[in-house]
């Protein structure tokens, strides 16, 4: 038996298909076991590796290769092919390649206008599941099998109380380009802060989608704790007092573990958000590209209510957001005012710790169906 599971960024890596395939492997070890990783605007180049890495894997398929499978060069072979992030298409595709049964994973209702190319849809909420027998997708091919993010993060603790934590936690992303530019601009927030709040300590959790030596290349001699072991990560979250981090996955991931943030979405140079769709690829071409993407980026931000993830699946102001030009000293300057206010990092703590407390187990009731699909 073969299950092929299909992914994309590093979020959708690490947080969902990760989770999924140690499911597999402690529910049926004997599972052969495929990751196709499309091309994705959000990918940073490294999902192959760091999949390889794990040992989870008996073969994983970078984006040259699912392409060709999607213009019939090459047997797509599995029992079953699951959706663990990117573009649907791509599952429907393979699925309808290897002529076998299709399942979705999502946390969004677009898979409503595909569903019948999908054998089951499984959801993070129950309210998702909800709203997608109201777009008509049968009931019974839907379920809520919870969030397969808390057991990605089920060796980590948040902090007990985030107002006697005494570590600013920066995530400058996962991506190699973003990380370059935007790290020197959070530790020079941390310079500011530092001045204000000596006491401070400031740490960094690297993406392992990053390179090291880029890691350290930025932030070596930066007074600047590094934490690449697991241990260290979570004695870092267990002292964070606030994260100072860009939109993204690790805002619902921080959520789950209830730590208070400031979103910094810094538009200095508006080309460089990445975007969903066509217009990142047009963004991509000589020329025009980038007059293109930043219209698009200022279009899409005043149309958005928030850039936080987890203020956007709540739609309530959970957290503090900054977006703009505002210079570095300005940020650091809310970065103080909030550390200076524990009465307001309690009250995200708890309005975190209220919004995102899901369930684990996600991966295992994902895993068991997907296995009975497949048999």
């Amino acid at each position: 038996m073969e299950l092929l599971l299909v992914s994309n960024g590093p979020g959708e890596v690490s947080g969902w298909a990760l989770p999924l395939a140690r499911a597999v492997r402690r529910l049926k070890p004997e599972v052969r076991l495929a990751l196709a990783l499309p091309p994705c605007q959000y990918a940073t180049g490294r999902e192959a590796q760091v999949a390889r890495e794990t040992g989870l894997f008996d073969r994983v398929h970078e984006p040259r290769e699912v392409v060709a499978w999607t213009l019939h060069l090459g047997a797509v072979r599995a029992r079953c092919v699951v959706h663990v992030g990117g573009d649907l298409w791509y599952a429907v595709r393979l699925s309808r390649r290897a002529r076998c049964p299709a399942v979705a994973y999502v946390e969004r209702d677009l898979v409503a206008r595909r569903h019948r190319a999908f054998a089951w849809v499984a959801t993070h909420t129950e309210g998702l599941a909800r709203r997608l027998v109201q777009l008509g997708v049968p009931a019974e091919k839907v379920e809520a099998v919870g969030d397969l993010r808390v057991d990605a993060l089920s060796d980590v603790v948040g902090p007990e109380a985030a107002d006697a934590g005494r570590v600013l936690l920066l995530l400058p992303g996962s991506r190699p380009s973003i990380f370059r530019d935007l790290t020197p601009l959070m530790l020079e927030v941390t310079r500011h802060v530092r001045a204000r709040v000596p006491d401070l300590e400031v740490a960094l959790l690297p993406s392992p989608f990053l390179p090291p030596e880029l890691v350290r290349r930025v932030v070596d001699g930066q007074h600047v704790t590094v934490a690449w072991e697991a241990d260290g990560r979570r004695e870092v979250l267990r002292r964070t007092a606030l994260a100072l981090v860009l939109p993204g996955t690790s805002n619902v991931e921080l959520g789950l573990l209830g730590v208070p943030m400031l979103v910094w979405l810094p538009l200095y140079d508006p080309s460089r958000v990445p975007l969903e769709g066509l217009v990142e690829w047009v963004s991509r071409l000589p020329g025009v590209g980038r007059a293109v993407k930043a219209a698009a980026v200022r279009r899409g931000l005043s149309r958005l209510r928030y850039v936080a993830a987890v203020n956007a699946i709540a739609d309530l102001p959970l957290v503090e957001e900054e977006v703009g030009t505002a210079p570095p000293e300005a940020v650091a300057a809310r970065v103080v005012a909030l550390l200076r206010d524990p009465q307001r990092l309690r009250a995200m703590q708890e309005a975190l710790r209220s919004h995102f407390r899901r369930p684990p187990g996600a991966a295992d009731r994902l895993a068991r169906r997907v296995l009975e699909l497949s048999s």
